[in-house]
């Protein structure tokens, strides 16, 4: 029996190994990840599957219920919008479905031991490294992914093996706060610092000044949270130092921020101070023809731009989406969607606070969850299929970490 429950183990490390082996890449290589996930978790928690609703917490299952109330309503939203009859509700739906789908399956499995988590740990370290040389390579040596072929790109900024530099800076602040707690934790490991050096690399050449300042943040918070006395001192003088050292020398971090205070016409391309400030103002015209129900999903360009032209911003060559996502999600599904999404991510931390009893797991999960919230103020990353897949990958962990489902919470509220 023992043996039994080994080679199930082997086969969750298995899965989880596979969804961190399609997150640096694009949305067709984590479709099919995803995919073989579900068949497989799927496969090995059959026995349970059924059974599992009747065991399943409370909080858990608001939690789950909240992400299919909120994709559901979405859908409704579209199907019932006016100007939305073209959009396909339906595969808006199977792209967001992993959200609860995948980390319930994954609850089913049988949970690592220590040496399983050790290996997972290192493969993960070695991979988050290899991808931010990658990256690096990119800064270095202009070049990106078409297809299955290299070509030259024109800019420095890397954008990895994704579509566009903003989907690598969001999807690794997704592991920027495991990557700072585990090294403050355990300098001593070597997967410490791989995985705190690959993800350093991915924020760094990523180049978006929001990510960096939430990156900054992280790093300051868990200097105080987590260290004490001299050890915080000599953290702050280090922080200290490379934060002057990139202020004054020529770098990515500097240039973007220099950029900032210095704008060029193409980085405003509007009579707004910045361009995000037009988004906002287009969405809320948006927003206030159907505040309650929104419009639906699947907005393009040509049902934004008469919003532009009444801005006078009809050859704005930006007339992008919101870039905020509490405002997106109000534009496609009204209030009524916005309060479902606050619900989920209320409900994630109850779950947080009161189902996962390891301590550094918890606190991580809190803290990405808590930085993830504010980075989407000025970014739709939810939205985005490369971000949402470090989000799945975030659930399926903290799933895994709960306790059997038929046990008390090991924290009270």
């Amino acid at each position: 029996m023992q043996g039994s429950d080994d080679g199930s183990s082997r086969a969750t490390l298995i899965v989880l190994v596979l969804l961190f082996c399609v997150f640096p890449f694009g949305p067709a290589f984590q479709s099919l990840g995803q995919a073989l996930v579900f068949l497989s978790a799927l496969y090995l928690g059959r026995a349970r599957l059924v059974s599992s609703f009747q065991t399943m917490p409370r909080d858990v299952r608001w939690l789950l219920g909240g992400m299919a109330a909120f994709l559901l309503w979405n859908v409704f939203a579209t199907l019932i919008s006016p100007s939305q009859h073209h959009a396909e509700p339906g595969s808006y739906f199977v792209g967001y479905a992993p959200l609860f789908i995948l980390p319930w399956l994954t609850g089913l499995l049988p949970k690592l031991d220590d040496a399983q988590k050790k290996k997972l740990l290192s493969f993960a370290a070695g991979l988050v490294l290899i991808w931010g040389l990658a990256v690096f390579s990119q800064y270095l040596f202009p070049w990106r992914l078409s297809g299955l072929s290299l070509v030259e790109h024109t800019t420095r900024r890397a954008q990895g093996f994704y579509s566009h530099p903003m989907s690598l800076a969001y999807a690794s602040l997704l592991i920027w706060p495991f990557a700072v707690r585990l090294l403050l934790k355990s300098p001593r490991l070597w997967q410490s610092w791989c995985f705190a050096a690959g993800a350093a690399m991915l924020l760094l050449f990523s180049m978006s000044r929001i990510v960096q300042l939430l990156a900054a943040l992280v790093v300051l918070g868990n200097v105080f949270i987590m260290l004490s006395g001299r050890q915080r001192l000599l953290a702050l003088m280090a922080s200290l130092l490379i934060g002057t050292g990139l202020a004054v020398t020529d770098n990515p971090v500097s240039a973007r921020f220099h950029n900032l205070l210095h704008p060029t016409a193409q980085d405003v391309m509007s009579d707004y101070p910045d361009d995000r400030l037009a988004f906002w103002h287009a969405h809320l015209l948006i927003i206030q023809e159907r505040p309650w129900l929104g419009h639906g999903v699947h907005q393009g360009n040509a049902f934004r731009k008469p919003y532009y032209e009444r801005l006078g911003l009809g050859d704005f060559k930006k007339q992008y989406q919101a870039h905020n996502q509490y405002i997106q999600i109000v534009a496609e599904g009204g209030l009524i969607a916005l309060a479902l999404y606050g619900f989920w991510l209320v409900m994630t931390w109850r779950v947080l606070k009161r189902w996962i009893g390891d301590a550094f797991i918890r606190n991580t999960g809190q803290q990405t969850l808590l930085i993830f919230s504010l980075g989407v103020l000025t970014q739709n990353a939810f939205d985005d299929t490369c971000v949402r897949m470090g989000v799945v990958i975030l659930f399926c962990v903290l799933f895994l970490n709960l306790p059997a489902w038929t046990h008390k919470p090991e924290r009270a509220a």
